[in-house]
């Protein structure tokens, strides 16, 4: 148990900046594994020396992960996690700089993802944040980085939010559109 305790301390302290504290992670309740998404975007920013976390590097963050809803959904709709996987990083390594030593922070679309991520497991009643609610903040935020990479490769946005639903009730129906 100390050993699951300690783990997870530390990937808190990894995931955290100063703008996006240890505490509101635990008052929104991230499992260990969507702590550990935010820990290896944390990482994946500092590979590609980059001043800040962006959505790009929390969608590779999810993939790095490899585990959980999230990607589970993508794989169970056919999306090719290593086309997205490098379409996200080539668009990684074009905005690469010399960072400043010190914390990467988080952007503000990453903390706008967070933030719905904890919005959308509300709204379905979850007492917690996992990567299936990270990957439905990505997508609800529409315009970041990381969306627009999946978007390019073809994945329907749409699609994948349903189908977020769908695994999480087996017994979600789609709203119907009538003419």
């Amino acid at each position: 148990m100390w050993k699951f305790l300690e783990k997870f301390s530390r990937l808190i302290k990894e995931a955290g900046s100063s703008s996006f504290n240890e505490e509101s992670l635990f008052a929104s309740n991230f499992t260990p594994r969507a702590l550990q998404v935010c820990a290896l975007a944390r990482k994946e920013a500092n590979r590609f020396n980059q001043k800040v976390i962006g959505t790009e590097h929390l969608l590779l963050g999810l993939l790095k992960l490899g585990q959980g809803v999230a990607v589970n959904v993508l794989e169970k709709i056919g999306v090719d996690l290593e086309a997205v996987r490098l379409a996200v990083e080539k668009e990684a390594a074009l905005l690469s700089k010399e960072k400043e030593a010190g914390n990467v922070p988080y952007t503000l679309a990453v903390k706008e993802v967070l933030n719905s991520a904890k919005r959308e497991a509300r709204a379905l009643n979850h007492t917690y944040v996992g990567t299936e609610h990270i990957l439905l903040g990505l997508l609800r935020e529409g315009n970041n980085a990381g969306v627009i990479v999946l978007k390019k490769l073809g994945v329907k946005v749409d699609q994948v939010r349903q189908d977020i639903l769908k695994e999480l009730d087996p017994n979600f129906k789609p709203p119907s559109i009538e003419p």
